[in-house]
């Protein structure tokens, strides 16, 4: 009986279904980093990733959190070899209430995973303090619109600092700008983005 037990919940491959891991060998290798000016991806949004974000999203799979964090640190120890100064590290934040909604928040999960693997330290001063329309849900031209205003962050929180801004995907960029602008804000000297996918 323990044997059948630890067949059905050992973890499966968010990407293949191959099981042993959240997220197995193959898939992460598939995975071809995306630069996109001071935005930085582990990969394209896309086949076995895509399902991997979904699930981790929006099935309440946080396991995942470990294996997709490790690619976005991946991108941030590259970045850290090639002489890139940063000094901590952020979440995008989601609103409160639609964390609590998750029973999380994703953001929050994959920087952390980052801020451990890179050996920087996490901190969390913004705020979303407008709950918006899912960005999912709208066309390019209405994201960044619906993003103005949604963050603040604590004041001089940041002040001279270097910031790798952690989400999970990135479309147009809008919620990455709405919340680097806050961090900017609150005295960040420089502002990286760091996601999972880059969704073109």
């Amino acid at each position: 009986m323990s044997a059948v037990l630890e067949v059905l919940l050992a973890p499966r491959c968010a990407g293949c279904d191959a099981p042993g891991a959240w997220l197995c060998l193959a898939c992460r290798d598939a995975c071809e980093p995306v630069r996109r000016g001071r935005l930085h991806a582990a990969t394209t949004y896309g086949g076995p990733i895509a399902r991997a974000l979904h699930r981790f999203k929006y099935r309440g799979e946080r396991g995942l959190a470990a294996d997709l964090g490790a690619l976005i640190a991946a991108c941030v120890a590259r970045d850290l070899a090639r002489g890139v100064p940063l000094d901590v590290v952020v979440p995008a934040v989601l609103h409160p209430d639609r964390a609590r909604e998750r029973g999380y928040d994703q953001a929050r999960l994959l920087a952390a995973e980052v801020a451990a693997r890179g050996g920087l330290p996490l901190r969390a001063p913004l705020r979303r303090v407008r709950a918006s329309r899912p960005q999912i849900e709208l066309d390019r031209a209405a994201r960044a619109t619906n993003m103005r205003g949604a963050y603040i962050a604590e004041a001089g929180a940041l002040r001279g600092l270097r910031v790798a801004l952690v989400d999970d995907v990135a479309t147009t960029g809008a919620t990455l700008s709405a919340a680097s602008a806050a961090l900017r804000a609150a005295g960040a000297r420089d502002v990286r983005y760091y996601v999972v996918a880059f969704d073109e």
